[in-house]
C-alpha cells in the first residue's frame, strides 16, 4: 500500500472520526497518544488543503444522515399519538372510522392560517365518499379566549353541533370573546346554557390536556398542522395534504 493511499485511508477515516464524535466517536480514540494524535493531525490538515472535497462530501453525508434520522424519530413520536387519536371516539370527526385515509388536524380559532386552510378541510370533511375521515383536534395556543372556544366546541360536540359550531368559529372575524362565542353557538342551535355548564368540566379540561400533550410530543408548535394516515405536515399546506390523501386512497384502491 503506497503513501498516498494510506494517506486518503487516514484522511477519510479520520474525517469520518472528527465529523462522528459528537455522535458517539469510538472509545478507542481515547487510546492514542499525545504524539499519535498530532501526527494524525497533520495528515489530516494537509489531506483537507489537497482534498477539500472529501470534507464537503462528508459534510452532505452527515447532513443526509440528520435529516433521515430527524424523519426516523419523528415517525416513531408519531405512531402512538396517531393510534390513541385514531382509536378516540371522543375526538370529533366526520367520515366512517374504518376510512382508508384519515386526517387529522390540530388547530386554533384565532389562527389565520388555520381559517385560510378551514375551506379545503371542510371539503375533505364534506365530498369523502365515505372514504375519508377528517379529525379535529383543539390545541388553542395563541391566546386565552382560543382556550375558551375549544371548550366550547368540545361542549357542542357533547349536543351534537361540533360541526356547527366549528365552522363558525372559523368563519369568525375577530377576537371569540364571550359575547361572541354565546352568539355564535346560539346561531348555530346550541344549547348555550348547557354548553357553559359542560365547558367547565373535567372530562373537557382533560381531553385539551391530552391533545396538547400529544400535539408536543410529536413537535407541533405552530397551527395548522395535519397528520394524513401518520405522516406530518406542518402549516396550511393544502396542497401537500390533497397530494397526500390521494396517495392514500390510491393506494386503498
Amino acid at each position: 500500500m503506497n503513501s498516498l493511499m494510506i494517506k486518503r485511508l487516514l484522511g477519510g477515516a479520520a474525517i469520518m472520526l472528527s465529523l462522528g464524535f459528537a455522535m458517539g466517536a469510538p472509545a478507542q480514540a481515547a487510546d492514542l497518544s499525545d504524539a499519535q494524535k498530532a501526527e494524525i493531525e497533520g495528515v489530516i490538515e494537509q489531506y483537507l488543503m489537497e482534498n477539500p472535497d472529501v470534507l464537503l462530501r462528508a459534510i452532505q453525508n452527515v447532513q443526509v444522515w440528520q435529516t433521515t434520522e430527524q424523519a426516523r424519530q419523528q415517525a416513531e413520536a408519531i405512531q402512538p399519538v396517531w393510534d390513541a387519536l385514531v382509536a378516540d371516539s371522543s375526538v370529533p370527526s366526520v367520515g366512517p372510522l374504518d376510512a382508508p385515509v384519515t386526517v387529522i388536524e390540530f388547530f386554533d380559532y384565532h389562527c389565520g392560517y388555520c381559517k385560510r386552510a378551514f375551506d379545503g378541510v371542510k371539503e375533505l370533511a364534506e365530498n369523502s365518499d365515505g372514504k375519508i375521515r377528517t379529525m379535529f383536534v383543539e390545541f388553542p395556543i395563541l391566546r386565552e379566549e382560543s382556550a375558551s372556544a375549544a371548550r366550547a366546541a368540545l361542549a357542542a360536540a357533547k349536543q351534537g353541533k361540533y360541526m356547527e359550531i366549528h365552522a363558525a368559529f372559523m368563519e369568525s372575524r375577530g377576537v371569540l370573546d364571550e359575547a361572541q362565542i354565546n352568539k355564535l353557538a346560539e346561531d348555530a342551535g346550541v344549547d348555550v346554557d348547557q354548553m357553559r355548564k359542560d365547558m367547565q368540566s373535567p372530562e373537557i379540561n382533560g381531553m385539551l390536556q391530552q391533545y396538547s400533550a400529544m400535539a408536543r410530543s410529536i413537535g407541533v408548535n405552530g397551527t395548522p398542522a395535519f397528520l394524513i394516515n401518520g405522516q406530518m405536515v406542518s402549516g396550511a399546506d393544502m396542497e401537500r395534504v390533497n397530494a397526500l390523501v390521494k396517495a392514500g386512497l390510491k393506494e386503498a384502491s
